[in-house]
């Protein structure tokens, strides 16, 4: 039965798994998102693991398992552990939109408070306002002298932080 299953590789080598994989007829996905610092690659959003879409006793769990790169598949007990469809389906949903991810690799919406981890403006709290670049750049707003102010940053410099109600944020970005 054609069912999806998480595999676990060796650090770094998703991209390699998943074009041998691709090589073999075995249909992958490896989500990606865009780098916290400097840089136009994207990196892999859940690292050492990507997912692969196939009929295991067909292909035979061993093409995927002793696949050069590879760990292991993903099991519950002895068994690989299928994931259903649509959990996969949402994953790449959610991550298609994505634009911007922070130091520790959580997601940057627009409105999101940030913390401000090194530079001129190190521990000042911010909001994201928006992605600017595939080299990590982003515009966030930052309250000095009694006004909002846009400010260009990395987004590898910035820390989520709790969130912001979203009317609030709509009056700052008008102001």
């Amino acid at each position: 039965m054609l069912n999806w299953y998480a595999l676990y590789t060796k650090p770094h080598k998703e991209r390699q798994v998943q074009a041998l994989l691709t090589a073999r007829g075995i249909h992958s996905y490896l989500p990606l998102a865009p780098r916290s610092s400097h840089g136009s690659h994207a990196q892999a959003f859940f690292p050492c693991y990507l997912f692969a879409h196939a009929d295991l006793q067909f292909v035979g769990a061993w093409t995927v398992q002793y696949t050069p790169g590879m760990r292991n598949i993903v099991t519950f007990g002895t068994n690989p552990a299928p994931i259903r469809e649509d959990v996969i389906s949402a994953l790449q949903e959610r991550l298609a939109h994505v634009t911007a991810i922070d130091e520790e690799g959580h997601i940057l919406e627009p409105g999101d408070r940030v913390r401000i981890s090194s530079g001129p403006l190190q521990d000042l709290d911010a909001i994201f306002d928006r992605h600017l670049s595939a080299a990590g750049r982003a515009r966030v707003l930052v309250h000095l002298l009694k006004r909002w102010t846009a400010v260009e940053l990395d987004t590898g410099t910035l820390k989520k932080a709790p969130a912001l109600p979203r009317r609030e944020f709509a009056a700052i970005r008008a102001t």
